[in-house]
Parts: C-alpha cells; sequence; structure tokens
C-alpha cells in the first residue's frame, strides 16, 4: 500500500503549466480527468489504510479474547477453583497449592526463557522493534508473549497485559510482512496492535488512544490519531462482542470529591511520587540475567520459590494487582497488614524481574499505588481529620503509580475511570494529584542540576575541595 502520490501531483501541475504555455486557456477537461483520478486514488488509499486498521483491531481484540480464556483455563487448573474469579478465590485456595503452583511456574520461567533465548532470536521489548529498523522475529515474540500469559496465570506477581501485547503485536506482524506495506505504515500497525490488545483486555478505548499516541507512537498527527482511534474501538467492541458484554474490570461505587480532596490530592502527589519514582528507578537498574546460561533456570525457580513462600501468608500478592486492589476494596483488612503486603509485593515483582523472567507492570503498580495512597489517607485523617473516602484514595494512588512506573502521566487518569466506572468529574482529583507529583519530580531534577552545578563550580576553584 505504499503508494506515491506525488507522480499525480507532477503530472497535473505540468499539464496545466504545458496548457499555459501552447494556449491560451489551459484544457479544463484534461486537468479534471486528472484531478479526478487523483481524487479517486486518494479515497482509494484511505479505505484500503482503513481496512488494513480495521484487521489489526479485530487481530487484537480477538488475541485479547482468547488469552483471557486461556487465562481463566490455567488458573482453574493450577489453583483448583471451579466458581468465582482468581481475584476472589485465591485466599480460599490452600497454601500448599499456591505454593506448588508457584514453583511450577519458576520451573516454566526458568527453562522456557532458557530455551527461547538458545534456540530462538533475540527478544526485544515492543518498544524497540518500534524504535529500530531491525527486524524482529514474530515467533519469538509470540511464545514470549505466552510464557507471561502461562506464569501469570499460574500466580507469578506481575501484569497480564505484556502477553497480549507480545501476541498481539506477533499475529500482526506476520500478515503485515505480507502486505504492500511502507515500513513506517508496518510500525504504526504493530503499535497499534499493541496498544488496542490492552485496550480490549481492560476495556478501555479512550485511555487505549493515549497511550498508543502517548506512549508507544510519542507522536502526534492526524494519521496517528486516526489509526490509534480506529484500531482501540475495532478491539474493545470485538471482545465486547465476543464476551456479550461490556465488562469494567474494577467496577466502583461513583466517588465524589470535596475541596478538602483537591487539597489531599496535591498532597498525594508530593508524597507518592517519591516512592513511586524510588521504584521505578529500582526496576529499571536491575541485574543484568543472561537467559542462555545454565544457572539462569535455578535462578529463576529460587526467586519463584521465594514468591511462594511469601504468598503463604499474603496470598492476595499473586496475580497482576487486582486481588489486592479488590480486597483493598471489599475487605477492609487492619493498616499493618496493608503496609506487610505492600512491602511483599514490592518485594515479589522486584524478585520477577531482577531474576529475569517477563511480565507487564500495569495492574501491578496499581496495586502497589492502591496501598500506598490508602496507607496515607488513613494517615491523614487519623491525624488531620481530612474527609477523604479510601475508595477514592486508592483510585488517586493506582493512577499515581501508573502514570510514573509505566510513564503514561496523561493516560493514567483516563485509564482508571475506564476501568473503576467513574464519571468523568473523577479525573478532576486524579489530575490534581498527577499535576502535584510532576511538580515534586521537576522541582527535584531543577534542585539537583544546581547543586551539580555548585559542586562543579566549587571544585574548580577550589582544587582542595
Amino acid at each position: 500500500m505504499a503508494i506515491s502520490l506525488v507522480p499525480w501531483k507532477l503530472c497535473l501541475t505540468m499539464t496545466i503549466i504545458t496548457g499555459s504555455k501552447h494556449s491560451d486557456e489551459v484544457d479544463i477537461k484534461s486537468a479534471s480527468f486528472l484531478i479526478f483520478c487523483y481524487n479517486n486514488l486518494m479515497k482509494r488509499h484511505f479505505l484500503l489504510w482503513s481496512g488494513y486498521l480495521i484487521v489489526t483491531g479485530l487481530t487484537a481484540g480477538l488475541v485479547a479474547f482468547l488469552l483471557t480464556e486461556a487465562i481463566h483455563l490455567i488458573q482453574t487448573l493450577s489453583f483448583g477453583f471451579s466458581q468465582g474469579s482468581f481475584s476472589t478465590m485465591i485466599a480460599s485456595v490452600p497454601p500448599e497449592r499456591r505454593v506448588l503452583s508457584l514453583l511450577m511456574a519458576g520451573l516454566l520461567a526458568g527453562l522456557g526463557w532458557h530455551l527461547l533465548a538458545k534456540k530462538g532470536a533475540a527478544i526485544q521489548s515492543i518498544q524497540k522493534t518500534l524504535d529500530d529498523d531491525t527486524q524482529f522475529s514474530p515467533w519469538t515474540q509470540f511464545w514470549h508473549g505466552w510464557l507471561q500469559l502461562s506464569t501469570v496465570s499460574m500466580g507469578a506477581p506481575v501484569g497480564r497485559e505484556g502477553a497480549s501485547r507480545e501476541v498481539a503485536v506477533a499475529v500482526t506482524s506476520f500478515w503485515t510482512q505480507r502486505g504492500n506495506l511502507s515500513k513506517a505504515e508496518q510500525k504504526l500497525l504493530l503499535a497499534c496492535a499493541s496498544g488496542a490488545a490492552l485496550g480490549a483486555v481492560y476495556n478501555a478505548p479512550l485511555a487505549t488512544i493515549l497511550f498508543i499516541l502517548e506512549a508507544i507512537l510519542n507522536r502526534w498527527s492526524l494519521k496517528n490519531i486516526y489509526a490509534a482511534c480506529l484500531t482501540s474501538y475495532v478491539a474493545v467492541e470485538t471482545v465486547a462482542l465476543l464476551q456479550g458484554r461490556h465488562e469494567i474490570q474494577y467496577l466502583m461505587p461513583q466517588q465524589h470529591w470535596t475541596l478538602g480532596t483537591l487539597i489531599w490530592s496535591v498532597l498525594a502527589g508530593l508524597i507518592l511520587s517519591l516512592f513511586a519514582h524510588a521504584y521505578k528507578h529500582l526496576l529499571e537498574h536491575l541485574p543484568k540475567a543472561d537467559a542462555k546460561s545454565l544457572w539462569f533456570i535455578p535462578k529463576v525457580f529460587i526467586a519463584f520459590s521465594l514468591i511462594a513462600g511469601l504468598s503463604i501468608f499474603f496470598p492476595e500478592i499473586l496475580g497482576n494487582g487486582k486481588a489486592g486492589l479488590l480486597f483493598f476494596l471489599h475487605e477492609e483488612p487492619h493498616l499493618s497488614y496493608i503496609s506487610w503486603l505492600l512491602v511483599a509485593k514490592a518485594v515479589a515483582i522486584y524478585l520477577v524481574f531482577a531474576s529475569g523472567a517477563k511480565g507487564g507492570k500495569i495492574a501491578p503498580s496499581m496495586m502497589l499505588g492502591g496501598a500506598s495512597s490508602l496507607l496515607l489517607a488513613s494517615f491523614s485523617q487519623h491525624f488531620f481529620s481530612l474527609p477523604l473516602s479510601p475508595t477514592l484514595a486508592i483510585i488517586i494512588g493506582a493512577s499515581l503509580f501508573l502514570g510514573i512506573i509505566n510513564k503514561m502521566p496523561l493516560t493514567a487518569p483516563l485509564f482508571l475511570l475506564e476501568i473503576t466506572g467513574q464519571s468523568l468529574t473523577t479525573i478532576v482529583p486524579l489530575a490534581v494529584a498527577n499535576l502535584g507529583a510532576y511538580m515534586t519530580y521537576h522541582s527535584y531534577h531543577i534542585i539537583k542540576k544546581r547543586l551539580a552545578q555548585a559542586w562543579t563550580t566549587k571544585s574548580v576553584n577550589d582544587p582542595h575541595f
């Protein structure tokens, strides 16, 4: 579809110029015919491109639906419950079964990624695939996604959205490589497939549009906006059609905010952003793991064994984080348990990534943010008597950690609105909190830069400093 429209424009221009040189009047019929051809070519180009986008959305939606069904099947086989969902039933699963499932997941993760590194092409992140001109292996990414899906379904404490995105990109790549598409068009379709799969998993089409533009493409143009809109809605509607409904992942009662809520949101943005940035820094500076080494297998297995031990006391750490968020919302646990659960989840996530295993960060970051915000809200109510809904505090904290850890500050507030079923007015305290977080981060870098300049100046002026 890489059709060049320049020759048509050039031909039209030359016809008009030639006509003006050799006759007093331009050959109107010839010019009109060329304009007609050019307009029809543009329409054909637009319709063909729209068709590719629709197929991309259908691919992402179908992948998201099938992988969600596969997750439920693996969870049922791993933990033995026949009714209810993983998020609501995990605490009732016997501890020995949780431990066994985690040990099996560790063995699968170690062997799976070791064999993939030895036998397959190099695994690339979705962002690297889109940023670089190097070719990636769709089959490697496909099995990489399935490994993530399997280990998360068996209890790994990381996100499942990475699996859907990886598989959607791989499947989309299979057919885009065979189409008459330019490199730029292929990359745009892969970016849309990656984002649309996320939107289809969480039923969040509006946030997905922002996610594609902000976090994946990082470029705003009419072509990109149109592509993001069409693929996102097609993917979400595909899943809704197959499931028979639009499912809200974290449905919560409608929340209302006051001036006190906005004041607390600023405070939350200032304080919680420090913890979020610190944890993000920790995850970005992990020890390198050589998946080709035989030591990789026991390293991953030991990490999952430690997580299995933690799950005996804190079953809500298992899975992507939805179990923890629902636990905070519906069970009203003691603050001491929330604190220890927060630490256990943070440690478990770190162990997975430090070992070299893979997974998503979206739902885990929301659980960390929700727990941190709930603790801060309880502290504020106890010492300052600030009237604040615990549910709204959880939403605000989840939005902060989601935006910071996953580098999607614009997307995060809208994403939380869609997956919790809140009205658009609830975005105000979320936006205020994210603004406070941005101000904290920006101020920190200004202070750091000035201290570095002062240090350099002092070192130059005083050699003995």
